[in-house]
């Protein structure tokens, strides 16, 4: 079986910045997100070992939110924490799981990158970025 998610995090010297590539093949191309709200969550950092590690932590909370979902619940999992706004996965159940990539105006500085709970069902402006979607096997 194809991995659903390519994640890869980058040293590339612009503090925080464009260092996460992210991609969901036939749903989002691969993209450049920001670390920095991950390094601001787990300060002092010595390294990019610690900021995998953080990544890993978020994506491991992704997977039991969506392990605990109902039929017909959605949830939205952040994953491009901006100043301004938060890129999200939303995720609909219906029996398999309907993704959908898009954005909410929630600022990425008010969202703990790490442990998102508060987030993933409070999003309201889920705004999709493109019409595409994705449905994959809750498994």
């Amino acid at each position: 079986m194809n991995n659903l998610l390519k994640i890869e995090i980058i040293e590339n010297d612009k503090g925080g910045h464009q260092d996460l590539i992210f991609e969901i093949p036939n749903l989002i191309s691969q993209q450049k997100f920001d670390t920095y709200y991950f390094a601001l969550a787990i300060e002092p950092k010595s390294g990019i070992k610690e900021i995998k590690n953080a990544f890993a932590e978020l994506i491991a909370s992704w997977n039991k939110k969506q392990a605990e979902m109902k039929n017909g619940q959605v949830i939205y999992l952040p994953i491009d924490f901006s100043d301004q706004y938060t890129g999200c996965l939303r995720v609909e159940k219906k029996n398999d799981l309907n993704l959908t990539y898009g954005f909410s105006r929630r600022e990425g500085w008010s969202v703990d990158p790490i442990n998102p709970t508060e987030y993933y069902e409070s999003i309201t402006d889920f705004d999709i970025e493109n019409e595409k979607s994705l449905t994959v096997n809750q498994s």
